[in-house]
């Protein structure tokens, strides 16, 4: 969903403000910024806000520069249109990702979180 400071403008101008996207992600304990798919950042009509240094296993040791949008995240949960958790306002990048997923949820997020996971059971729990 687009972010506050966003939301305001839009709002001040009479624009109309665009539908949050329901997409899939996916929690990565390993990256210190979350990420979203390009075509979720273009139907909020966002634009790039600033830059960030990335490493990725395809960078192979290096750093490639990326376009980051300012979004708020919401985590679905349970029944559908049960919102459990907005997140602040965040910087993410705009990734290509896979098998479907649309966005990548990093620590940047999950920093307000209480991740367990259970690898016996396959199963795991996220409360904030």
């Amino acid at each position: 969903m687009v972010s506050e400071a966003r939301r305001q403008a839009l709002t001040a101008a009479g624009q109309p403000i665009p539908d949050p996207q329901r997409i899939l992600a996916i929690l990565d304990t390993g990256a210190s910024i979350s990420a979203v798919d390009p075509t979720a950042l273009t139907t909020l009509g966002l634009t790039a806000t600033g830059k960030a240094d990335i490493v990725t296993p395809s960078t192979q040791g290096g750093t490639v520069a990326t376009d980051t949008y300012d979004v708020c995240i919401g985590i679905y949960a349970g029944r559908p249109g049960d919102l459990h958790f907005i997140s602040d306002t965040v910087q993410v990048t705009s990734s290509v990702l896979f098998n479907g997923v649309q966005a990548l949820i990093g620590t940047d997020i999950l920093k307000n979180c209480i991740l367990t996971y259970n690898g016996a059971d396959d199963c795991f729990s996220l409360a904030w």
